[in-house]
C-alpha cells in the first residue's frame, strides 16, 4: 500500500510539475501559433488533415508520410474544441475560422508535449538513473533545448516525447515495445532512431543485454512499411525508391555546405557529438548498464539516415530525436561539473 501512494504521490507531482512549467511557459505556445499561422518557418502544415479529420470545413486528407502521423495530429482535437478563439495583429487574409483554429490547436498540442518531453526526462533522469534532482532538472532543460533544434512548430515534440517514454520502459519489454508499435502512428522517426541505435549495440556490443528491445524496435519499421505498402497515401515515394538515395544524398551535402546548411545540418550534430564525447571522456570508469560511448555512433548513423531520406535542411532535426539517448552521460557530467570546489 506505502509503495502504491508513494507512486500516485509521483505521478501527483509529475502532473503538477508539468502544470506549472506549462504556466511559467505559456508564452512559448503562443511563439509557436505565431510562427505557425504567419508560416515563418519552412514547415509541415498539419491544420488541413486535423479539421479533415474533424469533420470541418477546409479538410483535405494528409499526403504521405505526414497523414501517417494520425496521434500526433489527433492529439490536438481537445484544443480545438476547448480553446478560446484568438485574434492576432496584421492575420493574414484569406484564413478561414477553422483554419486558425486548428493551427492554434496544433501549436498548443505542440506546447504541451514539448513540456511533458521535459517533465518525462526529469522522471528518467531521477526514476530510472537514480540521480538527483538537479541532474534531472538538467535532463528537462537539455530536452527543452533539444526541442529547438528539431521543429517544436510541428508535431517533433511528441514525437521526442515518445522516445523517453520508450527509454524510461525499455526494461519492461513488452511496455517498450507495445510503444515503438505505437508509435509508428505517432512519427515514423521513433522507430527508425531505435532500429538504428540497438542495431549498433547488437552489432557492436552485446546483443543479450539488448537483443528484445533490438527485435521490438526492427518489428515497428517493418510495421511502418507494412502500413505504407497498405495504405499507400500519395506523396514522397522517392523514400521507398532505392535509386532515388544517392542524388538525395548528394544533393543534401551540397546544401549542407551553404550557410544555411552549416547552421541546419552540421552546427547541431558537431554540438550534440562534442558534448556527449566530452561527457563520456570526463566519466571515464564510470559505465551505465545500458548505455555507453559506443551510443555515439548514433549521431553520424542518423545524420546519414537524414541525408539519404529528407531533403535539404532537415539533418539537425533528425538528429534531435535521438539526443535523448544522451541524458545519462550529460546529466551525470553535469553533476560532477557541479560539485567541484570552486577556483
Amino acid at each position: 500500500m506505502s509503495a502504491v501512494c508513494d507512486r500516485c504521490r509521483t505521478v501527483l507531482a509529475t502532473a503538477g510539475g508539468v502544470a506549472l512549467l506549462a504556466l511559467i511557459l505559456h508564452p512559448v505556445a503562443l511563439i509557436l501559433f505565431r510562427l505557425m499561422i504567419f508560416n515563418t518557418f519552412p514547415r509541415d502544415d498539419y491544420a488541413p488533415m486535423l479539421l479533415w479529420w474533424l469533420g470541418e470545413a477546409g479538410g483535405a486528407a494528409a499526403q504521405s508520410p505526414y497523414g501517417y502521423r494520425l496521434l500526433s495530429v489527433l492529439s490536438a482535437a481537445p484544443f480545438y474544441h476547448l480553446l478560446p478563439p484568438f485574434t492576432l495583429t496584421n492575420l493574414p487574409g484569406g484564413l478561414s475560422a477553422e483554419y486558425v483554429k486548428a493551427t492554434a490547436a496544433l501549436a498548443a498540442s505542440s506546447f504541451v508535449a514539448l513540456v511533458a518531453s521535459a517533465a518525462l526526462a526529469y522522471r528518467l533522469a531521477v526514476d530510472r538513473f537514480r540521480l538527483g534532482r538537479p541532474e534531472g532538472a538538467f535532463a528537462a532543460m537539455f530536452i527543452v533545448v533539444v526541442q529547438l533544434y528539431a521543429a517544436p512548430f510541428s508535431v517533433d515534440p511528441h514525437a521526442i516525447f515518445v522516445v523517453i517514454l520508450a527509454l524510461y520502459f525499455i526494461d519492461r519489454i513488452v511496455v517498450f515495445t507495445a510503444i515503438l508499435i505505437a508509435s509508428v502512428i505517432v512519427n515514423e522517426k521513433i522507430a527508425i532512431v531505435f532500429a538504428v541505435w540497438l542495431t549498433i549495440r547488437c552489432a557492436l556490443g552485446s546483443a543479450a543485454l539488448l537483443g528484445r528491445q533490438w527485435i521490438a524496435a526492427v518489428t515497428a519499421v517493418l510495421a511502418y512499411a507494412a502500413l505504407l505498402a497498405l495504405v499507400r497515401m500519395p506523396g514522397h515515394g522517392e523514400q521507398l525508391d532505392p535509386t532515388a538515395y544517392l542524388p538525395t544524398v548528394l544533393q543534401n551535402i551540397a546544401a549542407s555546405v551553404t550557410p544555411r546548411g552549416l547552421v541546419f545540418n552540421i552546427v547541431p550534430c558537431v554540438l550534440l557529438l562534442g558534448a556527449v564525447a566530452w561527457s563520456w571522456r570526463s566519466l571515464a570508469g564510470r559505465r551505465d548498464r545500458i548505455y555507453g560511448p559506443l551510443d555515439l555512433l548514433v549521431i553520424p548513423a542518423l545524420a546519414g539516415v537524414a541525408l539519404a531520406l529528407t531533403q535539404f535542411y532537415q539533418v539537425g532535426r533528425v538528429v534531435a530525436h535521438g539526443a535523448p539517448l544522451f541524458i545519462w552521460p550529460l546529466a551525470q557530467q553535469y553533476a560532477s561539473w557541479a560539485r567541484r570546489p570552486r577556483i
